[in-house]
């Protein structure tokens, strides 16, 4: 059986002021009495409080004491009959009005809830009147809300990202009103025959047609030369109508990505890599980056669309790679948290992962961080894509992340499933940082409420 217990004392909440107690506590002036030096200091008054009263010179007769406690005992028996009819059908509550031996706190016993409760989501608490005892007031409903808060909810990617997706569809449809048809249009470059990449590639051209966002390709031979990757990439940098540039990675290893991805105009940089935006991204106080990169965005997505407070919370980073990790720890950090890289070097990441309030996972190793490395009720987003062996499988594997789920949703508070979380996020967010493009190159960013 859980319980809650109120103190009821004054002294507990705040201070007493003479005028304070005169109007909350004691019979009123037109009585021609007020509160006694004893009853005010039960009551834990400041002292110069008791003067105010000592000075008043006013006494209680035993008749006026008796009135006062049988009201006291109505007013009691009150609060808790009306707080005992305004508990939910599902779930019974009990006041235990206060003994002699108690008579400094109101318990509030919750009795077990009956078996297979509706999801977490589903529950619909019920606004209680709030309780008034002592002087301190305590709304029932947060006790109860407390009392009854599930171990680990689960971050739905899937359903955050199509609601992205249907935010930016309207405001496509709103810029064609406004710049009488223009539309976000995306190139992709895709070089060699990749199967995984060309599936990327697929899905990208799909999601974008979905929200009106125009899409070109150029798909390139595996012994295509720099040069010529290159040279696609220029035109599309000239070109008036693409508004993001995104070259899919990785390229066959005798082109040098690092080139290319500089070559893509840090205006047209969607993917968020190019040094320009990544330098903007880490200073604070000057100018914004374009572009930020889609993964890291999503996460920080997925925090605030779940109501996670990231100001002045600690947040670890696990992992500190260029495309998640780095600029992972940089929005962090600009949305005023204190974080902490932990990577390959660190010594007993264990000991930083279990003092943070936030958890980001992109290490790329299976399963690193365990539930017993976790803050209870600290918020995880797990960013890893691994493959585990699994015979049950049809492909005889599973996806799983970088977090151990079955031991770590056992501690979280919150946590992002794989697959399913974070991955659906990163291609809603290409499409949002391609539709911000746009909106900037035709002069809507702040007709369509977007940042410019």
């Amino acid at each position: 059986m859980a319980s809650v217990v109120v103190g009821r004392s004054f002294a507990s909440s705040s201070s007493c002021s003479s005028s304070s107690v005169v109007t909350s506590g004691a019979l009123n002036s037109n009585n021609g009495a007020k509160m006694s030096v004893v009853a005010a200091a039960r009551r834990g008054c400041s002292s110069s409080a008791l003067l105010s009263f000592k000075s008043a010179n006013a006494t209680l007769t035993p008749a006026m004491l008796g009135k006062r406690r049988t009201h006291r005992r109505q007013h009691r028996a009150v609060c808790f009959a009306r707080f005992a009819s305004s508990s939910s059908s599902s779930e019974r509550h009990e006041l235990s009005p206060p003994t002699r031996k108690t008579n400094e706190f109101v318990q509030l016993s919750k009795k077990a809830a009956p078996p297979a409760p509706a999801p977490p989501s589903a529950q619909q608490l019920s606004t209680f009147e709030q309780v008034l005892y002592g002087g301190i007031a305590l709304t029932a409903a947060s006790v109860l809300k407390r009392e009854l808060a599930p171990g680990c909810e689960l971050i739905d990617g899937k359903r955050i990202a199509q609601e992205i997706r249907e935010e930016i569809k309207e405001k496509v449809e709103k810029m064609k009103t406004i710049t009488n048809g223009n539309t976000p249009g995306l190139a992709v470059v895709l070089v060699g025959e990749r199967k995984d990449s060309q599936s990327y590639v697929r899905s990208k051209k799909k999601m974008c047609a979905e929200v009106g966002i125009r899409s070109e390709g150029t798909d390139l031979p595996e012994d295509a030369t720099e040069e010529e990757v290159l040279k696609v990439v220029r035109a599309y940098n000239a070109d008036p109508n693409i508004h993001g540039i995104l070259v899919q990675l990785p390229m066959p290893k005798h082109i040098n990505e690092e080139r290319v991805l500089k070559e893509v105009s840090y205006e047209k940089d969607v993917d968020g890599f190019h040094p320009l935006n990544i330098g903007a991204l880490s200073q604070r106080g000057r100018e914004d980056p374009r572009f930020v990169p889609c993964t890291p965005r999503g996460c920080i997505e997925l925090l605030k669309r779940s109501n996670v407070e990231m100001k002045g919370k600690k947040a670890v980073v696990v992992g500190r790679s260029n495309v998640v990790g780095t600029p992972a720890a940089l929005l962090l950090q600009r949305n005023d948290a204190t974080v902490t890289v932990v990577h390959s070097r660190t010594k007993n990441p264990e000991e930083a992962i279990r003092d943070a309030d936030i958890v980001i996972a992109a290490c790329g190793v299976t399963e690193y961080v365990q539930g017993s490395w976790l803050k209870p009720g600290a918020a995880v987003i797990d960013v890893g894509i691994n493959a585990k062996d699994d015979a049950t499988k049809k492909l005889g594997y599973r996806l799983v992340g970088d977090c151990d789920f079955e031991s770590c949703k056992k501690v979280a508070g919150k946590m992002t499933p794989v697959p399913g979380g974070v991955g659906p996020m990163t291609i809603a967010i290409l499409l949002q940082n391609t539709l911000e493009g746009a909106a900037r190159s035709y002069g809507v960013s702040e007709q369509l409420g977007l940042k410019n």
